[in-house]
């Protein structure tokens, strides 16, 4: 039967089933009004919604019957959405754990666990959570009662325990609540100190899934990594031991998907059941049992992730299809999967995995039939095949994925094309050794080397093609720019002839103009620069050029990717010395950004940072690390290096064991200060060699904070000074006073914070930041 705007047949040939597209699209708009809007509005729209659906439904007649039904449908589930949404939104608010955080304080509470706890991002900290534990409570006790409250929170947690724990199990804690800003279907945050209390067993299914997942995990230690964590996170969906550095490259090069089990792993399951079940002549109702168990395992092993959920509906949809004898339109089972999904958790309305998810699904089912049959006369169907859904995968995703990179990466379709085949092959062969492991753990073991092969080669792909210079174009990461690409990517779609090739040829003029502006000289940096101070937030990351593409780094900062972005923009790839000047975060945290396909040859610290979680990063990357110590001299490319402190002995606070260096290069010196205060300053000022701090640049002490030596300051006669400083932060940097002292003191004062990266040219001496330069009055 055809029927408006679409098709129950089965067949390519067919028009794609377009009848709840319309549902769909306003449900999932609805949802997320909804989530955005107080409970009663959104209930309010719901009752509106409503009365319109019966209005069209009563009204439908012909000529306009179908247009009215439509109509009818799409307000009917426009209400049932934001009526679910409203009753979540008001459960999560109205909730006790809602009310223990608009109070403050701590308290104490029961939950269970909704998701694996996973590791906080960053370098582990004293003080710090170790654990990012996803649960709802069961009851807060406040005021001395126990109050119910089923509210999903997020525990902050530390210490033993938490890593252990499987979803479903529920335990006691005490902790601070705090308000969960910009999420209003998480009532808290809790931090929580010390090891979970009272925690119950695990059910036996939570228990089987767990030991699945850590099978395979333990199959493939004997592979070396990336491939130890790429290949559970490809099976499973497990990015337990996945490196971050490979988790960047993946993200770099639009590969992302492929850390996030969904259609088609589930397609490869199910179709190896069904195809058993076609091959012994087995009974439909058989069929679509396995099917149905496959996907029920599949959701419990791989967890209840949003690109899960709606793979594990759309694919019930099919087996329902299956099992009633009538075949179905992908697009139409898509729309309805959304729509279903939406009723029961429109939460994942707002979830860019479940966006990223249906739009990737949708540019498959739409363009890869047309675009195969087209390209195979070019070349052979499979790699025809394999090119299509490599690019309408990606160009269905791209307005979704420049709203979380800001950027249009043209690497991505040939690393998908690469990555594709192999990543077929190595799902079917993760999935059986993943089933092996679970009955015969050594027989994996033996065998995890087959598919680590296919994992290792998509590992290269990514790491190369995240290595491509200019590999993408920035681009608008708001909702405007998502529209704005949106629009081009439609429009070369529905057009044909003579006008695509017009817009082909705009879009790759444009493209080619792009990648020229940003390789022309001129740019940033400019040439000629000798010292960069890179605008890292709250932090310092200072780098020294000692040559082509290569450089001194003093300080990382505190997040990898602002360091990994000046290096690149720098183009830096070898680092004969990093010098790290204390241990503080803000300083030393970035340090994974540096090492990211960079060749880092020895690394200088204060003494006993070995111990530190940089430290042994450092030691894993095979960085040799040495102690600093006033007297020591290193000669990198034109500069001559000179540790002035600290001194041997020496046992201060934390940011005065700062490691100070002097550089002396042929256009200027450069006292590097970390964040020595008042003490160190002193000591260095009446030392034996106070000489030594006349330099040329000053890099601020402790980012220009009020515990200065002005007397220190004055001794530097520095020509300019260059702040690293945060953007309106916490501290107050830099002190009014600091920052008085540093005019009168020098000729030139640079700051990252309202300046951005900062560049010191030689010869003669001047200070660039993006669209000015300045010369000192000598």
């Amino acid at each position: 039967m055809v029927a408006w705007l679409g098709t129950d047949a089965h067949g390519l040939e067919r028009p794609p089933d377009l009848r709840l597209l319309l549902p769909a699209a306003a449900a999932w708009l609805a949802a997320l009004g909804a989530l955005a809007a107080p409970p009663w509005l959104a209930w309010l729209c719901a009752g509106l919604a409503a009365c319109g659906a019966l209005a069209a439904f009563f009204a439908a007649r012909p000529p306009w019957e179908v247009p009215a039904l439509a109509l009818a449908a799409t307000l009917a589930c426009c209400a049932t959405v934001a009526a679910v949404a409203g009753a979540h939104v008001h459960r999560t608010v109205s909730s006790a754990a809602a009310e223990a955080a608009g109070r403050g304080g701590d308290a104490l509470f029961r939950a269970v666990v909704s998701a694996d706890p996973r590791p906080r991002a960053g370098m582990p900290r004293p003080g710090r959570a170790e654990w990012v534990v996803p649960a709802r409570t069961e009851w807060v006790r406040l005021d001395g009662r126990a109050d119910a409250s089923r509210a999903p929170v997020v525990v902050l947690a530390s210490g033993e325990g938490w890593a252990d724990l499987l979803p479903g199990q529920s335990f006691e804690a005490r902790g601070a609540f705090l308000e969960a800003d910009g999420d209003r279907l998480t009532a808290a945050l809790v931090p929580v100190r010390g090891p979970p209390e009272k925690v119950r067993g695990p059910g036996r299914l939570q228990v089987f899934a767990a030991g699945v997942r850590s099978g395979l995990r333990e199959a493939t230690a004997e592979l070396p990594q990336p491939a130890r964590g790429l290949l559970p996170a490809l099976v499973l969906g497990d990015v337990s031991a996945l490196p971050e550095s490979t988790a960047e490259d993946f993200r770099a090069t639009g590969m992302t998907h492929l850390l996030t089990v969904s259609g088609a792993n589930l397609a490869i399951l199910t179709g190896f059941v069904l195809g058993a079940a076609r091959w012994t002549r087995a009974p439909t109702w058989c069929a679509v049992l396995g099917g149905a168990l496959m996907i029920w395992v599949f959701v419990l092993v791989c967890r209840p992730e949003p690109s899960v959920v709606r793979a594990a509906f759309m694919g019930s949809l099919g087996l329902l299809a299956l099992a009633s004898g009538r075949a179905h339109a992908g697009l139409g089972a898509l729309c309805a999967t959304v729509v279903g999904v939406l009723f029961v958790a429109p939460g994942l309305a707002a979830s860019y995995g479940f966006a990223l998810s249906v739009l990737a699904t949708a540019g498959i089912l739409l363009l890869v039939p047309g675009w195969t049959r087209a390209w195979s006369s070019r070349c052979p169907a499979p790699v025809a095949e394999a090119f299509a859904v490599a690019v309408a995968a990606h160009v269905a995703v791209a307005p979704v994925l420049v709203l979380l990179s800001g950027e249009v990466s043209w690497v991505s379709v040939p690393a998908n094309v690469l990555a594709a085949p192999v990543v077929a092959a190595v799902t079917v062969a993760g999935s059986a050794l993943a089933a092996l492991a679970a009955v015969w753990p050594e027989g994996a073991a033996a065998l995890v080397h087959l598919p680590g092969l296919g994992v290792s080669w998509i590992a290269v792909v990514a790491e190369t093609g995240a290595r491509v210079p200019y590999g993408a174009l920035p681009w608008r990461s708001d909702v405007a720019g998502a529209l704005l690409l949106a629009a081009v990517v439609a429009v070369f779609l529905l057009t044909r002839g003579v006008l695509r090739r017009v817009v082909a040829a705009a879009a790759v003029a444009v493209l080619v103009l792009g990648l020229a502006a940003r390789c022309v000289p001129g740019g940033w940096p400019p040439p000629g620069w000798v010292l960069l101070a890179c605008d890292v937030g709250q932090g310092n990351a200072l780098v020294l050029s000692s040559g082509p593409g290569e450089a001194v780094v003093f300080d990382v900062g505190q997040e990898p990717e602002p360091v990994d972005g000046c290096l690149e923009r720098l183009g830096v790839r070898e680092i004969p010395l990093l010098v790290l000047s204390h241990d503080h975060a803000d300083h030393v945290d970035g340090a994974p950004g540096v090492l990211r396909h960079r060749t880092v040859s020895a690394a200088l610290a204060p003494e006993g940072f070995g111990r530190s979680p940089v430290g042994r990063l450092l030691a894993e990357e095979g960085v040799a690390l040495t102690a600093a110590e006033r007297g020591q001299r290193f000669r990198v490319g034109p500069w001559l290096l000179r540790v002035l402190w600290p001194e041997a002995g020496f046992t201060g606070s934390v940011n005065d064991t700062s490691v100070v260096v002097r550089a002396d290069g042929p256009e200027m010196s450069v006292l590097l200060t970390g964040d020595i205060e008042q003490e160190a300053q002193g000591r260095l000022l009446h030392g034996p060699e106070p000489d030594l701090l006349s330099v040329t640049v000053l890099t601020t002490p402790h980012h220009g904070a009020g515990d200065q030596d002005p007397d220190f300051l004055s001794a530097t006669g520095a020509a300019v000074s260059v702040t690293s400083v945060g953007r309106d932060n916490r501290h107050g940097h830099p002190a009014p006073s600091t920052w008085d002292l540093l005019e009168r003191t020098a000729r030139v004062n640079a700051r990252t914070d309202r300046d951005g990266d900062v560049a010191v040219l030689g010869g003669p001496v001047r200070v660039a930041v993006r669209g000015a330069e300045a010369e000192p009055d000598r």
